[in-house]
């Protein structure tokens, strides 16, 4: 019996089009358009649904909210095995993880796109759908959460970020590596997160911005945003999570205003830690009120934090999850 797979398009380049100006115009293939090319009609069942035709950076959290949803109405169906969404590369990964905390099922939801269009020579279409739709059908992908499948590998949706801004291996997860790969058509998965958090969706979510610290940074930013309806405010901070003194005197005044801040690193690897002891170090601000980020990424962290903030969560310290 033929597995069920949904799949789900939302535009990008995987659905683009040259115009004649020979630039690409995102989303301008529906998807029965690139369904076509994979020619998995023997081995999977495949269900199609348009949602959007839209460039990734179009994509709005009312969009999310729709898209999930649609996948939540789709898991309504017990006979489906997965979720397969075409997504523009540029915001693939925000989305992906945002889907990860709001969706709350054991099928796999796969998130994949292309760097090149479906007419470019070398095109990755058909193979990073065809791929993503073998690992949505397949039993080992089973409680993988929302993960991005992409040049023949599968990422963790927390940790996968786009890498280069051209190739087609295009994606990646420094430090942390594959879930799994897809070779010759066959689905290797190797390991599966442990954690799950999960967090309802909301009509508004709160204002979360992300404030990034380098030498010689001012208070500027952060002064304006004391002043703004900010609720949340993510700090990219240098190596362990240090920022200046001067971005640390406007910290402070946020921060006894309440406004949740958490703390990241702007390095691929490891996490921020209250290692070093003076004003501006991670030590410090975390005396200060803000919270420690772990590994995660500043973007990642954003969504988490506004999802926590508008399902007015109360242990921030466990942000590191």
């Amino acid at each position: 019996m033929k597995k069920k797979v949904v799949l789900i398009t939302t535009g990008g380049t995987i659905a683009s089009q040259r115009n004649q100006f020979n630039m690409l115009e995102s989303g301008k293939l529906n998807g029965e358009a690139i369904l076509e090319m994979c020619k998995l009609e023997d081995q999977i069942d495949i269900e199609l649904i348009d949602l959007f035709q839209l460039p990734s950076m179009h994509l709005t959290f009312e969009n999310l909210n729709h898209l999930n949803q649609t996948v939540r109405k789709v898991f309504e169906d017990q006979s489906v095995s997965g979720v397969v969404i075409t997504h523009g590369t540029d915001s693939l990964e925000e989305t992906a993880y945002f889907l990860e905390l709001t969706i709350d099922d054991t099928r796999p939801v796969v998130v994949t796109g292309s760097q090149k269009s479906p007419a470019d020579v070398g095109s990755d279409v058909y193979s990073n759908l065809r791929n993503s739709l073998l690992v949505a059908s397949n039993e080992q992908a089973k409680n993988i959460g929302t993960c991005v499948v992409f040049n023949e590998k599968i990422f963790n949706s927390k940790y996968v970020k786009k890498v280069h801004t051209s190739s087609i291996d295009a994606f990646g997860a420094i430090g942390y590596g594959m879930l799994g790969y897809i070779d010759n058509d066959e689905v290797n998965v190797y390991q599966k997160p442990i954690n799950k958090e999960y967090y309802d969706i909301k009509d508004h979510y709160p204002y979360v911005e992300i404030v990034n610290a380098y030498l010689g940074a001012n208070s500027k930013f952060l002064d304006f945003l004391l002043e703004s309806d900010v609720e949340g405010v993510v700090l990219v901070g240098s190596g362990r999570g240090q920022i200046t003194p001067e971005m640390t005197k406007a910290v402070e005044k946020l921060s006894n205003k309440g406004t949740k801040i958490v703390l990241t690193t702007s390095t691929d690897e490891g996490r921020v830690f209250p290692s070093y002891d003076y004003y501006g170090s991670a030590n410090n601000l975390k005396k200060l009120g803000v919270h420690m980020g772990g590994d995660f990424h500043p973007k990642k962290a954003r969504l988490k934090l506004m999802l926590m903030l508008a399902n007015q969560a109360q242990n921030f310290e466990t942000f590191m999850r």
